[in-house]
């Protein structure tokens, strides 16, 4: 390498940070429902996005009795809440690097699409206690 430059690799910070508990199981739900439901046009949303917001609400909740199979479903609807509120605001900030928007290049409507289907989806999981299971 030349002078002061260095390669950033996030990847084994956050599997470190998503280890214990059920995140990965969360990270897993997360990715199936972004594949079902917001694979849309533009690539609003991807599952580094899906992550990102995993990373923060682990933030949110630290402890471990936070992160068992019986509180499963409040984490993944905390993070589609957030990830409504991320749309909403057409601001989506990297983990690490918080000045660094992970929406930057997306369409505004692309995003507004993506925070309409998001609370489709949320509301379904609200409303339909077993629809995490048919999702």
């Amino acid at each position: 390498m030349e002078g002061d430059a260095f390669v950033m690799n996030f990847n084994d910070a956050e599997d470190r940070l998503l280890q214990n508990g059920c995140r990965k199981k969360c990270l897993s739900i997360l990715k199936s429902l972004r594949d079902r439901h917001l694979d849309l046009a533009g690539a609003p949303v991807n599952n580094y996005h899906m992550k990102t917001l995993l990373l923060y609400e682990c933030e949110k909740h630290p402890r471990e009795i936070e992160w068992v199979d019986m509180v499963l479903f409040d984490r993944i609807n905390g993070i589609l809440l957030q990830l409504i509120s991320c749309l909403q605001c057409r601001k989506c900030p990297h983990y690490f690097l918080p000045n660094l928007d992970l929406f930057k290049g997306k369409t505004a409507a692309s995003l507004d699409l993506a925070a309409k289907q998001t609370w489709r989806l949320l509301r379904e999981l609200l409303t339909n206690a077993r629809s995490l299971d048919s999702l």
